[in-house]
């Protein structure tokens, strides 16, 4: 066995235990408001998928994302357009923290409460986790990315390092 595979077999096992014990619950509430939510129903079907498997995945935000990209590629994007994506992120997410946003991050707390509840369990284990990480997507979705875990830590380091004069 590789040193990959190990890692792989838990992400499988821990998204399989999150859809058994819930995952598949929270997917349709994602889907049912942005179905409601319709003119952002895209990046909210993003989100939806990512309560259905949020293991090995994680979140960047965009300008995490465009500022790695500026790094690696030593190519500005259009300041122009990104400041108005980020408007319309921001009107986004207050629209959605006012409607949805605040019951499906309850929704994530509580079912952090219910996991520690359970922690005798051990399969709750990493629901805890899986939950407490998408509370924060939950309540403000847009302009946020959904990445491979690695690739969300190498954006993490390189930052880090540009930040620090790396």
């Amino acid at each position: 066995m590789r040193s990959g595979d190990g890692d792989l077999t838990m992400r499988l096992l821990g998204n399989i235990i999150w859809f058994i014990t819930g995952g598949w619950l929270l997917f349709l509430v994602y889907l049912f408001a942005a179905i409601l939510f319709f003119p952002m129903f895209l990046p909210l079907l993003r989100v939806a998928r990512y309560a259905l498997w949020p293991f090995g995945q994680d979140v960047v935000t965009q300008d995490e994302l465009d500022e790695y990209r500026t790094l690696r590629q030593g190519v500005q994007s259009d300041s122009g357009l990104t400041a108005a994506g980020n408007a319309l992120g921001g009107l986004g997410n207050l629209l959605w923290m006012l409607t949805f946003g605040w019951v499906i991050a309850l929704i994530h707390l509580l079912a952090v409460i219910v996991n520690l509840g359970l922690i005798w369990l051990i399969v709750t284990i990493p629901n805890i986790g899986g939950n407490w990480k998408l509370m924060g997507v939950a309540f403000r979705p847009f302009n946020k990315v959904i990445v491979p875990a690695a690739l969300a830590q190498e954006i993490r380091e390189n930052l880090a390092r540009s930040r620090l004069g790396i």
